[in-house]
């Protein structure tokens, strides 16, 4: 990830400039320098990859500092940004000479911004697992436990693999993750969405509730209303937020995965399908899938989660896996009885229960994170709703 920093005479308006490019999910900020207090990096090593630097209506001290940080890294590349729609071909070329490689109006796009960047990524061969933090939890259509799969994947990326890990509910209309995890949170996405414009790292974890497991948490709709005017271009900001701040992002987007979030499937590491084995279910999730490809996302990218399996399933899964050429990635026994139990009860299971599908949930950690942990039979799984497997 790409280390970046600020430059400006104002200290809201290079907070807001910091937090814009960290929504790009391609940068980490390490400094945010305030010219009118006349600090700065002495050294190369002090300059961050990406510095972004605001001109006001006094170009000469912003484009000085431009230059001395030109001087001490020349590999450091150099954004000015201006209030003025049409900067003079005077002042281009003042910042040319200064060590500036692009010049930006503002209001500044993001987009923009991700695209300048993700040069830059490509251009230093920076790999891509980097950047991509992203777990997308979907399912074929409502009922087939999408959510008991997200909190039970993000609770053993956290508990077995060691990894720090954020949830974000984003089920429509209503979010359950907090109750799955018995949790009373302040705050949910919206107050995420109606903070764009200084979102990021600090404000961000001021918006998310903890769980003992160590998953943080970022609640969902309480109300469905909570959805009006919010699209996945705001979320595909958040979810780029968190991506700087966690090792993994796990998204509970419920059955939402239509074309109209294509800006957030697509910055997905791994988009894992939950379905059942039956009519309904299979065929939703074959369509899914064939929506999925048309998007331009890669198969590779693939995971499909058959829940509440019985090995009388197994006929009906082959004639799928032929048909759609992706193979089960993961069968999670049934146990509705012990899941349900849980799922009333907000708690972990007690010890001795559910261990196939704990066990489940736990190898699907590993091959997300890498990170492979012996079993430990004594220690209780967490919540019940995800243990037992197999």
């Amino acid at each position: 990830m790409l280390t970046v920093g600020v430059v400006s005479l104002d200290t809201k308006n290079s907070a807001a400039l910091l937090a814009m490019l960290q929504q790009t999910g391609l940068v980490q900020p390490i400094a945010q320098w305030d010219l009118m207090a006349g600090e700065g990096p002495t050294a190369r090593a002090a300059v961050p990859d990406v510095v972004l630097v605001e001109i006001g209506r006094d170009s000469k001290s912003p484009l000085e500092f431009a230059a001395r940080l030109n001087r001490l890294n020349p590999a450091a590349c150099i954004i000015a940004c201006s209030a003025y729609q049409e900067p003079s071909p005077e002042l281009l070329m003042q910042a040319m000479r200064s060590g500036v490689r692009e010049f930006l109006s503002q209001p500044i796009d993001p987009m923009v911004v991700r695209e300048m960047l993700e040069r830059l990524v490509n251009q230093r061969g920076m790999p891509n697992s980097e950047m991509e933090k992203l777990l997308i939890v979907t399912g074929a259509k409502g009922g087939v436990g999408t959510t008991t799969v997200a909190v039970n994947l993000a609770v053993q990326l956290a508990r077995s693999a060691g990894k720090r890990v954020v949830l974000l509910d984003l089920g429509r209309p209503l979010g359950h993750a907090s109750l799955l995890l018995d949790l009373e949170a302040r705050f949910s996405f919206r107050a995420a969405v109606e903070s764009l414009d200084r979102l990021d790292s600090h404000l961000f974890s001021g918006l998310l509730a903890n769980h003992k497991s160590g998953v943080q948490l970022l609640a969902g709709a309480s109300h469905a209303d909570e959805w009006d005017r919010i699209s996945p271009q705001a979320l595909a900001r958040i979810i780029n937020v968190a991506q700087s701040s966690f090792d993994f992002v796990v998204a509970d987007v419920g059955p939402n995965c239509s074309s109209e979030w294509s800006s957030v499937l697509r910055l997905a590491r791994q988009i894992v399908l939950v379905t059942e084995t039956n009519v309904p279910s299979l065929w939703s999730l074959e369509r899914q899938i064939t929506l999925l490809r048309a998007l331009g996302i890669d198969s590779a990218r693939l995971r499909v989660a058959v829940n509440r399996w019985h090995k009388a399933d197994e006929g009906a899964l082959e004639s799928f896996e032929k048909r759609v050429k992706l193979p089960i990635f993961e069968r999670l026994p049934n146990d509705f009885k012990a899941v349900s139990r849980a799922v009333n009860m907000g708690a972990e299971l007690s010890p001795g229960q559910n261990v196939q599908l704990l066990q489940k949930f736990r190898s699907m950690a590993e091959q997300f994170s890498g990170v492979r942990h012996e079993s430990d039979a004594k220690r209780g799984s967490f919540l019940g709703i995800f243990s037992s497997r197999k």
